[in-house]
């Protein structure tokens, strides 16, 4: 099969296709021309047949039943390559065309005649046709006709094709007038009820000449329709309350040849009006009068929103609980006041940080637990031990909230944490106040049956002693006299722990104590005792406040709290280390008060013992003045000194505070009232 039917068949091609003329539906113009065409010569078949890259089309047709056939069984290819009239009198005796299909087979051509249809360009499109299943020949005058009615074809084709280009036209023409009529309807809707307006105002002398006359315009000036219509410009001007800065920007903006943006509000009967205006000057003309053009939006509901978001911004840092959003990358986003004071942080410091590297001392696999969850469910509530920028550590009651955006996938998740640190120290001491109230009490009970039975074998043992004179049974009375006195301070040790004083103090927690004493000379007393008996691998170091205020006590049971501490920091240090004894003022409020159940406020002094020694965990530090509790072995103590030393205290109205790190040393702090 031929695949290209001229030398020059991309430019034929795309004359042809300029036609749009393809599988067209039949036209009367053409199908009369064919039918003309196949009378003049007296033919069977006539045609008028375009020829495309594949195949020839007929778009009109006499004498065949087919609309198209491949271009390689036909006679007009070879018309409209040498594009002149083709007259073949008998196909059968010529030898170019004896082979061809159309020839050997239906519809068995022995006459053809074609006319190709040349257009202005030069390119042959197709071709007017007629042929016959008979051999005969052609007059002039009938090859003439036919040329005459391939013109008048050709001259139908451009007929058709203005027709359409002139129905583009108009088609393009009413959907401009649509769209025309359209915009006018959205530049009328705009200029009357958008939020952005325009307008050009024209100053002569810093009056206010002319402004332009629309409704958004009126808008703009806080006037109705009617007024607007109904008001010279000159004394619209004058009269509007921001008149003066207005003429301050325009001029600004003349001066500046740059665009002037300022924000500016007037009251109406619905309400405050926020509008935003930017004015530009026009370039000036050859009179006097200096134009502006200004665009001004109305901003109320931006500012209306900006308003709220003020105040519910003011309403979470108003609000005591720390409140942070992070985004599921940890980092945070928004962090309140309340969180500034809890935590220590900043705002500037905290946004943008790493919440786990900000509040946590170390990641733990709970904290993955928790994103887990939150992200599952939505939420989660519990309560998280944190850290402060001053590395304290805060107990809170933490609200975790997953967050979802509405205008994207984005999630983020809102803390509210409570901080409780005050509330579960207040509750550990409680808790070990009812805990040693109630060993107290099953000590007392056990010291007085002892007490019971200690007294009968000491008046025992005095009876024996003067009726027995034999040594070995005197040894064996006084070692049983001794163990019963032993047995008997201890007994008295007890009650002290439960009383608070011996047997002359009644009630507990109070200090029925008449004598004021000066606790420096007990801490003199001290310092001297513990240089003359203590290792001397044990430094000891006094600092008392000068003007330090006298407490009304028991300078014998103040004497016994200071030793029984001293006693058990030398204890501490067995390699020896450093004993400092402290005395200072200081007057306790009401936020101090709360941390602590049995402190109240006013003034006390503070009776400070600090040891370089061993340390005590942290575990440990709830149970030391529990009685008989003791971390020495058996026969280095009896559990009783520290009891002993909170009972003497609490019943002098004060009581203590202990802070230790293993390996790096104890602190004790007593605490008397003034």
């Amino acid at each position: 099969m031929q695949s290209s039917v001229c030398n020059h068949e991309a430019a034929r091609l795309e004359a042809l296709y300029r036609y749009n003329i393809l599988d067209t539906a039949p036209e009367p113009a053409f199908d009369d021309l064919a039918s003309l065409a196949a009378q003049i010569c007296d033919t069977p078949i006539a045609l008028i047949n375009f020829i495309d890259a594949n195949r020839q089309w007929f778009k009109a047709k006499v004498g065949l039943d087919i609309q198209e056939m491949p271009i390689g069984i036909g006679l007009c290819r070879f018309c409209i390559q040498q594009k002149e009239t083709l007259i073949i009198p008998d196909t059968l005796a010529d030898e170019q065309f004896v082979t061809e299909v159309v020839v050997t087979s239906k519809p068995y051509v022995r006459f053809y005649v074609g006319v190709p249809l040349i257009v202005p360009g030069g390119e042959a499109i197709g071709t007017l046709c007629v042929a016959d299943t008979e051999p005969r020949q052609i007059s002039e005058k009938q090859v003439e006709a036919l040329q005459a009615l391939a013109r008048l074809v050709l001259k139908q084709l451009e007929i058709r094709r203005n027709l359409g280009e002139l129905a583009s036209i108009k088609t393009q023409y009413q959907q401009t007038q649509k769209a025309l009529h359209q915009s006018e309807s959205i530049l009328h809707s705009f200029f009357n009820s958008a939020p952005m307006m325009m307008g050009i105002v024209e100053l002569v002398d810093n009056d206010i000449l002319h402004i332009t006359d629309n409704l958004a315009t009126a808008k703009f000036f806080g006037l109705t329709p009617e007024a607007m219509r109904n008001r010279f410009a000159r004394e619209m001007g004058a009269t509007h309350q921001h008149v003066t800065e207005w003429i301050h920007y325009f001029r600004q903006a003349e001066r500046t040849q740059s665009p002037v943006k300022f924000e500016y509000s007037y009251e109406t009967s619905l309400g405050k009006i926020w509008l935003s205006a930017t004015v530009t000057a026009i370039a000036p003309s050859s009179s006097q009068r200096s134009q502006f053009a200004y665009i001004v939006e109305d901003i109320t509901q931006r500012r209306q929103a900006e308003q709220q978001i003020k105040e519910q911004a003011a309403l979470l840092d108003i609000t005591t609980d720390a409140i942070l959003v992070q985004d599921l990358s940890h980092k945070i986003l928004f962090w309140n006041k309340s969180a500034e004071n809890l935590y220590g942080w900043n705002q500037t410091e905290a946004i943008n940080q790493n919440v786990n590297q900000l509040l946590y001392s170390e990641s733990l696999p709970q904290h993955q637990e928790i994103y887990d969850t939150v992200l599952k469910n939505g939420s989660w509530q519990g309560e998280l031990q944190k850290i402060s920028k001053s590395g304290q550590e805060i107990t809170v009651v933490s609200r975790w909230t997953l967050i979802h955006d509405e205008h994207s996938p984005t999630k983020s998740i809102l803390v509210v944490d409570t901080d409780i640190t005050q509330k579960k120290q207040l509750q550990k001491q409680f808790l070990r106040a009812q805990r040693l109230e109630s060993i107290g009490t099953l000590a007392s009970g056990i010291a007085h049956d002892l007490n019971n039975v200690l007294s009968p074998i000491l008046m025992s043992v005095q009876l024996l002693k003067n009726k027995c004179n034999d040594g070995s049974t005197q040894q064996i009375l006084s070692i049983i006299e001794s163990n019963a006195k032993r047995g008997t301070n201890l007994v008295k040790q007890v009650l002290t722990f439960v009383r608070g004083v011996e047997s002359n103090v009644t009630g507990q927690g109070t200090a029925p104590f008449g004598n004021l004493i000066q606790v420096k000379h007990l801490i003199l007393e001290i310092q001297q005792t513990v240089q003359q008996t203590f290792p001397k691998s044990i430094a000891i170091a006094t600092e008392i406040q000068p003007d330090l205020s006298p407490v009304r006590a028991d300078s014998t049971q103040l004497y016994q709290v200071l030793m029984n501490l001293c006693l058990n920091a030398r204890d501490a240090m067995p390699e020896g280390g450093k004993l400092t004894i402290t005395a200072e003022n200081i007057f306790i409020d009401k936020n101090y008060a709360m941390m602590h159940l049995d402190a109240k406020v006013g003034s006390y002094i503070i009776l400070t013992i600090t040891d370089t020694g061993l340390g005590i965990e942290s575990e440990l530090l709830d149970r030391i003045f529990e009685p008989f509790f003791t971390t020495k072995q058996l026969s280095n103590g009896t559990g009783l000194g520290l009891s002993t030393v909170l009972g003497i205290v609490k019943a002098h109205g004060g009581f203590i505070t202990v802070s230790s790190r293993v390996g790096k040393g104890t602190t004790f702090q007593v605490y008397l009232p003034a």
